[in-house]
């Protein structure tokens, strides 16, 4: 038997949840539950709560990854300005 419940979360939060569960093909509904089956079959969170957790993997820290962002960031709107970028269509040149 499912049981309707109701909490609160953030907006943004929510819609840009959404758009990953479509794109798991899944609803937010089934999500929740996902995480709430591992939740209880684990007797804890299903996960590593951190901010960034891949970050161990790679061995760098929240600041570096922001430098790294950032510097990326300005590449990229550098080689907009020039002309370097090109408009992905789903296929390589």
């Amino acid at each position: 038997m499912n049981e309707q419940v109701r909490y609160r979360i953030d907006k943004t939060l929510l819609k840009e949840a959404g758009k990953v569960c479509a794109s798991l093909g899944m609803t937010p509904a089934q999500a929740v539950s996902m995480f709430f089956a591992q939740l209880v079959k684990l007797r804890g969170l299903p996960f590593r709560p951190s901010e960034f957790a891949a970050l161990d993997d790679y061995g760098v820290t929240l600041e570096q990854a922001r430098r790294a962002e950032v510097e990326a960031r300005r590449e990229l709107d550098a080689d907009e300005k020039q002309g370097k970028l090109v408009e992905f269509k789903g296929r390589l040149p």
